[in-house]
């Protein structure tokens, strides 16, 4: 018979992250990919604790798909009216497109204003409510996860509206376009405009100078940019195509 453990949750996030700026913020930062999957969008990380006046935001980032903006404020208690109050103001100042409050547990009063400013707002600016939790079953290592409480009705498809005309509420990503099999681990990449080359590997990062990196951070390493728009730029060089262009053309063909 197999032996299944108990899955514990972790209350006491400080236990944890003690500090939201020096502990979970470049946790997050080093780590956003879990946060992605969650949301639904490819965060490219611009900066951390990003002047907004005499404030900080605690992440600044963009989709790295369409390039527009996002701003992530962490609070590891529960919501309150003073980090709704920076929310916009950050999103203000940084002409945010997406703003996502990652909290330890949303007060309802909160999460009805978060509902309110998603149904008020601009279509063209989308507010995520989410609650950060951590479990571990018995003596294993600690797993995140992130809870969406509120999001806007279709906001990832209006975040990608500038990319194209794909009706899909999320656009794959290049682990899908691996298990595909329309690009494989060992395929050649180059920045478009530049000549340096990279190897695709099969976990979707890439190897550059000897050095293991994201696509996005090949990119703006060749470039010089502080933001790419990473699936038009990579370019696959057997077939000269973009991975933008190589995902369209297999999503139209086997999308209903």
């Amino acid at each position: 018979m197999v032996s299944l453990g108990t899955l514990e949750e972790i209350t006491d996030l400080r236990s944890v992250w003690p500090h939201e700026a020096h502990d979970f913020t470049p946790w997050l930062a080093k780590n956003i990919g879990v946060l992605s999957d969650t949301v639904g969008i490819d965060i490219s990380i611009e900066e951390t604790e990003s002047s907004v006046g005499d404030f900080n935001v605690d992440i600044f980032a963009t989709d790295a798909d369409t390039g527009k903006r996002v701003i992530i404020e962490n609070q590891l208690e529960e919501t309150d009216h003073d980090h709704l109050g920076k929310l916009i103001t950050y999103a203000s100042g940084k002409a945010a497109d997406l703003v996502i409050w990652v909290v330890r547990k949303a007060r309802p009063e909160h999460r009805a204003a978060i509902e309110w400013l998603n149904n008020h707002t601009d279509e063209g600016i989308g507010f995520i409510l989410c609650e950060v939790k951590l479990y571990r079953i018995g003596n294993s290592e600690l797993a995140p996860k992130f809870d969406i409480i509120d999001q806007p009705n279709n906001w990832v498809k209006e975040m990608k509206k500038p990319s194209g005309t794909i009706e899909r509420a999320v656009l794959p990503k290049i682990k899908d376009m691996l298990s595909w099999g329309v690009v494989s681990a060992g395929d050649i990449l180059i920045a478009k405009g530049y000549e340096e080359e990279s190897e695709l590997l099969a976990n979707g990062h890439v190897t550059f100078n000897g050095e293991e990196m994201s696509m996005q951070d090949w990119l703006k390493r060749i470039t010089g940019w502080k933001s790419v728009e990473t699936y038009k730029f990579a370019i696959h060089k057997s077939t000269g195509k973009s991975l933008s262009q190589i995902r369209k053309e297999y999503m139209d063909e086997n999308t209903d």
